[in-house]
């Protein structure tokens, strides 16, 4: 607790009160998670509530990840603490209403990319046209509208497809295919449940209800109004503790943050609800506060005063002058940019930073595409940053977990015999999608065959296993592409084979043979010919397996292996990514390359942000604050275009590897030897000088290959 600020202290100290809220302002490097983190401690070491009673939650994987591994480290590693911190209810808000409604359902599909390429091919010709549906996220739109409007729609789309809409949206009901507003808004229904009637909501349901006494959200200026009625559902009548900055909110086009604060401040009474801030700044450099102070219009040395007992803070940034600005600059083209990008990083590498100490930041993925190509080219081992993990977002793993989904529900659905059943078949959408990738399975072939099992009331399955192939009303090289499709399968589900493998990589061996054997449409999948598309493949089924393994672990005795992995793969996931991260060993590592949203919650040594080099808009406030704000030390600067910064020609100077000021600074702050520091610094300068000499730096992609060979031995 002596590692605390005045102000952080006033935080943690503050008295447990049930249906009480604390609202917490906490800006960039304020400190924000070690005074969460100690709240945390003081709840269960003086307040004595117990552990699980405490539920914390945010927005994104990578900050519950965060708040997992310190929590640990504050109730200092030991089995004790261990058994406590798994007591201690982390979640992100969707994982969280996954779990609630998983555990009430069964399983559900949330939608993904694939899944609403699958629902296009249910679109009649006309309501695929460019007046219609330009692409699935069109439709993703209109259905999202659709099922917040219905008849009362607005959109001239939405009005003209109703009735295609509402057979669309009625498939997604029948097979639990939701999105995740329609899972949010379904976790709400079942906190809502009496609890007081049997089996009415199940174990962790009823503890949201009645058993947590703390809610600790992270971030509140991420979230949206889509959210509110499942946070307010959960946090009424609870202390509601909640740290932000409303500088660093970005999320605006998912919906005003205002408005779902404004609920959440009116959730408790006004006389028990608290405004607190962290007045330090822990993290960056003065000169980097001094511009990030200038972005959002706010003096660096204002320190607002709350109520009548706060007291002005000493300094507000803590950390001393490291005698370097950041450099503003700007280019023309991506050349010009990636050549100044790649000096700037040579020199860095050369002087007393690794790779892993540097992220290049932007406002869009494809700019980073760009930046990437060129990092690679010369050989610079680089990480992309994403919210969730690359196998997840791999449309051929997509298409494996939907073979999976149709292997395990199809198994289930063979108890109910006969025709004219009145089941609603949630293997329907898992089929659906699966044989829309089927090369040659059009269109109209997936609609007259859905529609001839809904006039029979039978799951797409029972049709193509029980109704004779002379009845399907398809062309006969449509039957003979279906018929192969179904005996491919027919084992694993008639015999119920895919719920007796319990061994992940026999399974994703079954599952493998059944999708080679099926003749895919190239326009869903990248050639497995292309040997970088088939490494990167190979590599995310090998995360997968690994998933899986982590999930046999877990897995109760009461349920098939391939059920349980379906259900909760994205729980195990966040398990795994822990796992790994523990086993993260030092070296020269990885440069990061994130999007500024992604970036969030993040800090770095030493940031290049940029807007891309030929990008005409200006990076919007608050964006261009957080992005800022993730620097610690150095800060790189391309095309911001923003009313409050002058851009200067882009320097090429070395002074940064002649400032030994600088690095003594920069080795103290990251705890770092200084040993050999300056014996080695003739060699760095005489190193970087012949590196750009040799090899054509100011030259675009000159003596690529011979970069690549120096780039490894730095």
């Amino acid at each position: 607790m002596d590692k605390l600020t005045p102000s952080q202290w006033k935080v943690v100290n503050k008295p447990y009160e049930p249906a009480s809220t604390l609202k917490v302002t906490a800006g960039p490097g304020s400190g924000k998670t070690l005074t969460l983190l100690y709240k945390v401690l003081h709840l269960v070491t003086v307040e004595n509530i117990k552990p699980d009673e405490i539920l914390i939650f945010s927005l994104t994987n990578k900050a519950v990840d965060n708040i997992i591994e310190n929590l640990l480290s504050v109730f200092e590693y030991s089995h004790t603490s261990r058994e406590i911190v798994s007591q201690i209810g982390c979640y992100t808000i969707h994982g969280l209403a996954n779990r609630i409604v998983v555990e009430n359902e069964g399983m559900v599909n949330i939608i993904e990319e694939i899944g609403w390429r699958g629902l296009m091919k249910l679109l009649p010709p006309s309501k695929r046209t460019p007046h219609y549906f330009k692409s699935y996220k069109e439709l993703e739109k209109v259905i999202k509208d659709y099922k917040l409007n219905g008849n009362r729609s607005s959109n001239i789309v939405a009005r003209d497809a109703n009735s295609v809409i509402e057979k669309l949206v009625e498939l997604m009901d029948n097979c639990k295919v939701m999105t995740n507003d329609d899972l949010i808004i379904r976790a709400k229904k079942y906190l809502e449940l009496d609890c007081s009637h049997a089996d009415a909501s199940s174990s962790f349901t009823q503890d949201l209800q009645k058993k947590y006494k703390v809610v600790l959200i992270d971030e509140f200026q991420d979230l949206y109004p889509s959210l509110s009625p499942l946070i307010t559902t959960i946090c009424k009548g609870k202390q509601l503790i909640m740290f932000g900055d409303t500088n660093q909110s970005i999320y605006e086009f998912l919906g005003c943050n205002r408005q779902i604060m404004l609920q959440l401040d009116n959730l408790h009474p006004r006389f028990s609800t608290t405004t607190l801030k962290l007045f330090d700044n822990f993290r960056s450099t003065p000169e980097i506060i001094s511009l990030a102070s200038k972005v959002i219009n706010l003096p660096p040395t204002e320190k607002p005063v709350l109520d009548d007992t706060d007291e002005t803070p000493p300094e507000l940034v803590r950390k001393l002058p490291c005698g370097v600005s950041p450099q503003l600059v700007s280019f023309d083209d991506l050349v010009a940019e990636s050549e100044f990008i790649i000096d700037k990083i040579t020199q860095l590498v050369c002087s007393s930073a690794k790779f892993s100490d540097i992220a290049i930041l932007s406002r869009t993925n494809s700019h980073l595409t760009k930046l990437a190509s060129v990092l690679k080219k010369y050989g610079i081992p680089f990480q992309k940053l994403k919210s969730q993990p690359d196998w997840m977002d791999d449309l051929r793993i997509q298409f494996l977990l939907d073979i999976l989904k149709v292997c395990s529900l199809a198994s289930d659905e063979k108890h109910s015999h006969g025709f004219n059943t009145s089941d609603k078949w949630q293997s329907d959408f898992s089929l659906l999608v699966t044989m829309s990738a089927i090369k040659g399975v059009g269109d109209a072939s997936i609609q007259a065959l859905y529609k001839a099992c809904g006039l029979k009331n039978l799951s797409i399955w029972k049709y193509i296993t029980m109704v004779p192939n002379f009845e399907w009303p398809l062309g006969f090289s449509i039957k003979k592409k279906i018929e192969n499709y179904t005996s491919n399968l027919y084992e694993m589900i008639e015999s119920d084979q895919i719920h007796q493998l319990e061994d992940p990589l026999e399974l994703i061996e079954k599952i493998s043979e059944i999708i080679n054997n099926l003749n895919l449409n190239p326009m869903y999948f990248q050639s497995m010919s292309d040997s970088q598309s088939s490494s990167e493949f190979k590599s995310h089924l090998q995360e997968m397996a690994q998933v899986m393994k982590v999930s046999k672990l877990n897995k109760p005795p009461s349920i098939s292996f391939v059920k349980w992995f379906l259900e909760t793969y994205f729980d195990q996931t966040m398990t795994f990514h822990q796992a790994k991260q523990t086993l993260q060993t030092a070296g020269p590592g990885t440069i990061k390359l994130s999007t500024i949203h992604s970036a969030k919650g993040l800090e770095f040594p030493i940031v290049f942000l940029t807007n891309g080099s030929v990008s005409n808009f200006p990076m919007d406030t608050n964006s261009l604050y957080v992005g800022m704000t993730r620097a610690r030390n150095l800060l790189y600067m391309c095309n911001m275009k923003h009313q409050s910064l002058v851009t200067k020609p882009p320097s090429y100077s070395k002074s940064i590897m002649s400032n030994e000021f600088f690095w003594d600074y920069y080795r103290r702050d990251l705890n770092r030897s200084a040993s050999g520091a300056k014996m080695t610094h003739d060699y760095s300068i005489r190193r970087y000088n012949q590196l750009r000499t040799n090899f054509g730096f100011y030259r675009a992609y000159s003596s690529i290959n011979r970069c690549k060979s120096v780039f490894r031995r730095i």
